[in-house]
């Protein structure tokens, strides 16, 4: 992100999209990205990049990963600050003639693509029955930051008032696409005719902001927001001028502890040199809490071979 704090030291340049003509198919290309920031990469353990194929699409196939001989390595430049930078290099062919074709570090997943996601999901038939989507706030460039409120409207009001809130959000950092992915998967599940879906409505009230950036997804950054700050870094403190996403969600996040109490809090987010699933958690001085805060954990690793 160039116009970070961490801009003299490299910035968060951790990613790349970017469109290819021109080229001949059958040719080996040789591509090596020269300015990246960390010094260790999931390309070191079988990671590849991403590519969309213009020609492919029009025969209904999208983002593939695709690439040989790839490295990832520290080169002989640094930045202002004396950080090494990092290489990326891969070899690939592209599949057709006159194509155009873009390369990116993760399948992409824009505000765009979002908005026409919940635009579609809230038409669907009976939708208002377990979804309701409202604005949390406006970012500092004013693009809405959307909040959706999913649980069993059809409950009698003395049901709906005694559920406890599940909070779940994803994309304060930009870059972290995967993380969108996740979420639009998530927002597929819990609004689905599946009996656990349903259990859960019934059970909770789902308070769930899909894209705590905006603003930093719209102008590709990595990972900071327009002011150079990583929001994730926020919490404690946020300004309501400067942060107001994240402002606005910890005031949502007090009302709704006050009001019928917060069983669990989620954050979704990517890792660049982690595999599979994990979570990070907040540590508690209370003997008790510390273990109460690893029963979720600890369930999903008893119900999923990926946790």
């Amino acid at each position: 992100d160039s116009n970070s704090r961490a801009a003299h030291s490299g910035g968060n340049t951790q990613w790349y999209y970017f469109g290819v003509t021109n080229m001949k198919p059958g040719v080996d290309y040789t591509l090596n990205i020269v300015n990246l920031i960390k010094p260790d990469s999931l390309y070191r353990v079988g990671m590849r990049p991403a590519m969309f194929s213009a020609i492919d699409a029009q025969n209904g196939i999208g983002w593939c990963r695709t690439g040989e001989k790839i490295a990832y390595y520290d080169n002989s430049y640094e930045t202002e600050g004396g950080q090494a930078y990092y290489t990326l290099t891969f070899t690939l062919r592209f599949p057709h003639e006159g194509d155009v074709c873009y390369l990116a570090h993760c399948i992409p997943y824009s505000y765009t693509d979002l908005s026409r996601y919940l635009t579609s999901l809230i038409r669907q038939p009976n939708s208002s029955r377990v979804i309701q989507k409202s604005t949390l706030c406006n970012t500092l460039c004013g693009n809405e930051c959307c909040l959706l409120t999913i649980t069993n409207f059809m409950s009698a009001p003395e049901e709906l008032s005694g559920r406890r809130a599940i909070v779940v959000t994803a994309r304060v950092h930009p870059g972290e696409t995967c993380a969108s992915w996740a979420m639009h998967g998530f927002l597929e599940f819990l609004c689905g005719p599946s009996a656990r879906a349903r259990i859960l409505r019934d059970n909770f009230v789902f308070k769930v902001v899909p894209m705590l950036n905006p603003d930093g997804v719209i102008n590709g950054n990595y990972r900071c927001s327009l002011v150079g700050q990583d929001l994730n870094r926020q919490w404690s403190n946020p300004d309501k001028l400067l942060h107001p996403t994240i402002h606005a969600a910890k005031q949502m996040l007090r009302f709704l502890k006050s009001q019928r109490g917060v069983s669990i809090y989620c954050d979704m987010h990517g890792h660049s040199k982690k595999t599979n699933m994990f979570m990070y958690g907040c540590t508690s001085r209370s003997p008790t809490m510390r273990l109460k805060e690893r029963v979720f954990p600890y369930l999903i690793h008893t119900d999923s071979l990926l946790f």
